[in-house]
């Protein structure tokens, strides 16, 4: 992008005696010269590319076709599920409110109407979602779901307290910010309303304030003051609902909302450790997250607004949307793995961090593995259930030579998680060399009720713990491999919130944000 300009350069190079004398008489000749360039220039390379725009942009469109169907074919598993939730929600929506919209009004159920409300737009931001998705662009994604996200929190906040005043309040709540917002527009000399129509929001906002108090227009979150005693703000409201699982990436798709440098050097559709990358287009990498997110916020608030009247029908879409949401979250993992792996076979590279669980549909290993999602790049493998088989699947991975390996095994009876330090065989006992310092810090903070244990059993988690610490050893590796126990699945244990945790800890791990002592 300079050509141009280095011609002009030239030409006054050139000319400089010439010009020299233009000067004296015109101190502005070169400026005026240089106007009077870019002027003809622009003229015609505008008329040129307004005659070739056509070719152009059928040229763009057919690559970006021909893109949009490899990634398709790419992701159409968990895709064609998300689109199924999505209609399948709207359908549901239409028949519910079909059968029970005149209830509803009849016993002035003003929960039904907020819900109802609620639950259109969150169909209305999901579509959104899936058109994004569809064509490749995970952090818009990210950006959209954060909506969702919120929708679906206070939905599930005024589903749980079932009070009309608290859903009236929210409804009415839009005076409050009709007229601010006008307000606000007048202050800056660009009203939106006629004077009389500004009348009218302030006779509203005077009606409400006079209705529920002075409080009720404080925050951004007013309607929900009251309940909370507080000035509310959305981490009030998520607490409340006891909706905080998704509250780290919620804090992370803001980035992408904003206008910070992080989200270029973090972007969802890069794989990590491609220096010096800026996307600028669509990617087909890093779909998983804002895919599992939308998934799991559309169902929680369908599943809000359909339970307002409780059906067997009702209550079997949502078991129904459940399941959908739950092949989603391991479909989509395992893409988002695979797209990595072959990268990093492409680049003769692998990941620094290895996680291992054993095979099996209600193992709680295997399930929370498939539960853990991160922005870097983790290896994940599912061993066989076989002392044999499942050492020669681990030693295998090892000879990657990884910086990190946690294993995950299930503990019967208990309702913790073991951090094990010990493996023994044959009477010899290996200790772990990975230091779990951080990893206890992390869970303390998190609420993770857990125990440092040297006693990882007799069975294939020992077995595997042993076998693994012994090929390090014996290899020299510099490779730090612990083992995890986690409570068994008919415990009913929080493992979404322990897949966070350690999620967290593997991005940690990543980053390097600590140094690492035997």
């Amino acid at each position: 992008m300079k050509s141009y300009h280095e011609a002009f350069l030239k030409l006054i190079e050139e000319n400089k005696n010439t010009i020299a004398k233009k000067l004296e008489k015109d101190p502005d000749f070169i400026q005026s010269i240089m106007n009077f360039a870019i002027k003809n220039s622009s003229k015609i390379l505008f008329r040129d590319l307004d005659k070739d725009k056509k070719n152009m942009l059928d040229e763009n469109r057919k690559i970006s076709l021909e893109y949009n169907k490899r990634l398709y074919r790419q992701w159409k598993k968990p895709i064609d599920n998300l689109e199924t939730i999505i209609e399948m929600s709207h359908e549901c929506a239409e028949m519910y409110c079909e059968s029970f919209i005149e209830e509803a009004e009849k016993e002035e159920n003003i929960l039904f109407h907020s819900l109802r409300t609620i639950h259109s737009r969150a169909l209305l931001t999901s579509r959104e979602c899936l058109v994004l998705l569809k064509n490749g662009y995970a952090d818009g994604t990210f950006s959209r779901w954060r909506t969702l996200y919120e929708l679906s929190v206070i939905g599930a906040l005024l589903f749980e307290k079932k009070d009309n005043d608290l859903c009236e309040r929210y409804l009415n709540y839009f005076h409050i910010q009709a007229y601010k917002e006008e307000q606000l527009n007048r202050e800056k000399g660009h009203p939106s309303h006629t004077d009389d129509s500004f009348a009218n929001l302030k006779d509203n906002y005077d009606y409400v304030i006079e209705k529920y108090g002075k409080d009720y227009a404080k925050g951004e979150y007013g309607w929900a003051n009251k309940l909370l005693n507080r000035r509310a703000n959305f981490r009030d409201i998520e607490d409340a609902a006891d909706m905080g699982k998704l509250r780290g990436y919620y804090k992370s798709s803001s980035m992408f909302v904003h206008g910070n440098y992080k989200a270029s050097q973090e972007s969802l559709g890069l794989i990590p450790n491609i220096d010096r990358m800026l996307l600028v287009g669509p990617s087909n990498y890093g779909l998983s997250i804002p895919m599992q997110n939308v998934a799991i916020s559309l169902v929680s608030i369908t599943s809000c607004f359909l339970l307002v009247y409780p059906t067997i029908d009702t209550m079997s879409a949502c078991s129904i949307l459940q399941k959908f949401m739950e092949k989603i979250l391991i479909e989509a993992d395992k893409i988002q793995t695979k797209i990595e792996n072959n990268e990093m076979k492409f680049r003769g590279e692998h990941s620094n961090i290895l996680i291992t669980s054993f095979k099996g549909k209600n193992n709680s290993s295997k399930l929370l593995l498939d539960k853990i999602k991160t922005y870097k790049s983790v290896d994940k493998l599912e061993l066989t259930n076989s002392f044999k088989t499942s050492e020669k699947e681990l030693t295998k991975k090892l000879k990657n030579n990884y910086k990190y390996v946690i294993s995950l095994g299930q503990k019967p009876l208990v309702n913790k998680v073991y951090i094990e330090l010990k493996a023994k065989k044959d009477n010899i006992v290996l200790d772990t060399n990975f230091s779990i310092k951080e990893m206890e810090k992390l869970f303390k903070e998190n609420n993770i009720n857990f125990l440092v244990s040297k006693n990882a059993g007799n069975y294939l988690c020992n077995n595997i713990y042993y076998e693994g610490l012994k090929y390090i050893k014996e290899n020299d590796l510099k490779t730090k491999m612990i083992f995890i126990h986690v409570p068994s699945a008919n415990q009913n244990y929080d493992l979404d919130k322990l897949a966070q945790v350690i999620s967290r800890f593997l991005d940690l791990l990543c980053e390097e944000k600590w140094k690492w002592r035997k």
